[in-house]
């Protein structure tokens, strides 16, 4: 059996892309779940006494409390190290696209900078208040060539 917290604000994905809710999240705010989502990560691939690779790091799957602190949730994918082996290779990529490191999608190796990486998009995410993928119609341009094509 698996018990959950109960989260009220569900999860970033249902808060940062709804209209009516992003508009309450001020960048205090904002920075304080970047900062939190940070820690929570540290604690996996560092202070935890086993090194976990999420794996399917994404809005998603990050919850909300009721004082809207950032909880990392669903570890179905997660893998679990030892000190000793710092990256692995696999035959079979899982995830979700737009959130997957280049090097996991094309060669199938991950270690902790792929969660890394996939932070990096949730933080594009929160800062720029869109989606990784789907920002055309056509789907042509995701949120990293998105954001590298900005002016400045």
């Amino acid at each position: 059996m698996l018990i959950l917290e109960y989260m009220p604000y569900s999860n970033l994905d249902s808060f940062l892309f709804d209209h009516r809710r992003s508009t309450s999240l001020d960048w205090n705010e904002r920075l304080e779940t970047i900062n939190g989502i940070a820690r929570r990560l540290l604690y996996l691939h560092q202070d935890s006494r086993l090194w976990i690779i999420h794996r399917d790091l994404k809005t998603s799957n990050v919850l909300l409390d009721a004082e809207m602190n950032p909880k990392i949730s669903y570890f179905g994918m997660a893998r679990i190290f030892h000190g000793d082996q710092p990256l692995e290779k696999t035959n079979r990529v899982v995830g979700t696209y737009g959130y997957m490191s280049p090097e996991y999608v094309v060669f199938g190796i991950f270690f902790t900078k792929s969660d890394v990486f996939s932070f990096g998009i949730i933080l594009l995410e929160i800062l720029s208040g869109k989606k990784s993928s789907g920002l055309q119609e056509d789907h042509s341009m995701n949120l990293i060539g998105y954001v590298s094509n900005e002016p400045c």
